[in-house]
């Protein structure tokens, strides 16, 4: 049984896999996530695939290039995987049989410990790049953020108001993960935002909301991506490209962050942010 699609964990890495490719113009990405015995990976969320080679091949942890990157801890990106040095071959059948050459593996961190990796690669013998390696790094760590908040939310165990509701949210989420048009998921993204607020204000008590009204406004979710990609230096523009926006939008977006939390530039929203507990 996949407990992924349960616990939300495969909404998120489609997400991120539909960012990399969709977004970002990488020719494949894919997902797998660390098995309970810590000593394996499992690819088990695809983007972009031809076949069906890589699905749940499981790679054990400091092998590969994904095994190595969970040892790690850390990105390891490779020009061509057939030829590279530096990490071990055992996959070099299922990699050539997808016809991926370049290819990037970032490890996921939750609570400290490595909990998946998200892959990004080409089919060409081509060096990634430091601007989509620093997209890709950047994707990992929203969809970090998110499965974070995820096993909060799960720990707290909150009572939920409306259950139809909290599903139709989940499935909507899943829906955005397959919308090209940029404006459409623009504006499906607000409808779900709009819900989620329902549903959590319903769920704090009179006294709770009262107090939270006194409360510098909170940052969209839309709101604090764009502010974490500007934590990375990242332009506008670039910016755009990575969330699937114009960068009015963006620009947009930034404008309304920096009037709520009442700072003059980006940068100083960003450690008003910090300071109020966000992840950035």
């Amino acid at each position: 049984m996949d407990t992924s699609v349960h616990d939300g964990w495969a909404d998120v890495i489609d997400s991120a896999l539909a960012q990399l490719v969709d977004d970002a113009g990488l020719d494949v990405a894919f997902g797998a996530r660390v098995q309970p015995d810590g000593q394996r990976l499992v690819i088990t969320r695809l983007r972009g695939a031809r076949t069906a080679v890589l699905r749940n091949l499981v790679v054990l942890n400091g092998t590969g290039l994904g095994g190595k990157a969970m040892a790690l801890g850390r990105p390891v990106t490779v020009t061509d995987y057939a030829r590279a040095d530096g990490i071990s071959h055992q996959y070099d059948l299922p990699v050539a049989r997808e016809g991926l050459h370049a290819m990037l593996a970032v490890p996921l961190l939750t609570e400290g410990r490595v909990s998946g990796v998200c892959y990004a690669a080409l089919r060409q013998r081509l060096d990634l790049g430091e601007r989509a390696q620093r997209l890709a790094v950047a994707v990992a760590r929203r969809a970090e953020e998110r499965l974070a908040a995820g096993l909060r939310a799960r720990q707290t165990q909150p009572a939920p108001v409306d259950t139809r509701l909290r599903d139709t949210h989940r499935d909507l989420g899943s829906l955005l993960a397959r919308i090209h048009d940029p404006a459409v998921r623009a504006e499906l993204e607000g409808i779900r935002h709009r819900m989620l607020a329902e549903t959590e204000g319903a769920d704090q008590p009179q006294a709770a909301r009262s107090q939270a009204a006194r409360r510098p406004a909170a940052l969209s979710q839309r709101e604090q991506e764009a502010l974490r990609c500007a934590a990375l230096g990242l332009a506008n523009t670039e910016i755009a490209e990575l969330m699937g926006l114009s960068p009015g939008t963006v620009k947009a977006y930034l404008r309304s962050v920096m009037r709520k939390l009442g700072s003059r530039n980006r940068m100083e929203a960003v450690n008003t942010a910090r300071t109020m507990g966000y992840r950035l």
